[in-house]
C-alpha cells in the first residue's frame, strides 16, 4: 500500500535537534512519498533567520528537504497546522511532535509518526 508522510515544522526542528535520521520513517513498510508544504518551508527559512535557538535546526532542516529532494506541496491556507488537518486521510500520516495537533488528527482518523523519549519515532 502507498502511503504519503507529510512532515511538519517542529518534527524537522526535532529530527535535528535530537539528530535521528530520516531514514528512521521505516516504521512503515511498503512505498511511501515523504513530503512537506510550502508553508512549512516558509516557517522554517522564518525560523532560520531569527536569533532563536532553534534557528540552526531550521537551517537544518532546510538542508534535509534539499538533501533528500522532499516535495514541497503548495498550499492555499494560512496556516500550516489547518493544512495538514485538511490533507489527512488514511493514504496519509502526518509526522509532527506538536501534541494538540496530533489529538486533533488522532480524533478525525488520522495517524502520526512523532518522537518518543526523544530518540525514536513511533506511529500512533
Amino acid at each position: 500500500m502507498f502511503m504519503r508522510i507529510i512532515l511538519d515544522t517542529n518534527f524537522l526542528i526535532d529530527l535535528n535537534r535530537y539528530k535521528i535520521d530520516l531514514e528512521n520513517i521505516n516504521v512503515l513498510t511498503g512505498k511511501k512519498e515523504i513530503i512537506t508544504l510550502d508553508l512549512v518551508v516558509r516557517e522554517l527559512n522564518r525560523i532560520a533567520l531569527s536569533r532563536k535557538r532553534d534557528s540552526k535546526y531550521a537551517k537544518l532542516g532546510l538542508k534535509l528537504i534539499n538533501l533528500h529532494k522532499i516535495k514541497i506541496l503548495p498550499s492555499s491556507e494560512k496556516s500550516a497546522d489547518k493544512a495538514l488537518i485538511n490533507l489527512g486521510n488514511k493514504n496519509t500520516i502526518i509526522a509532527t511532535n506538536d501534541a494538540k495537533l496530533r489529538k486533533k488528527l488522532r480524533s478525525i482518523g488520522v495517524k502520526t509518526i512523532y518522537l518518543r523519549a526523544k530518540k525514536r519515532l513511533e506511529l500512533g
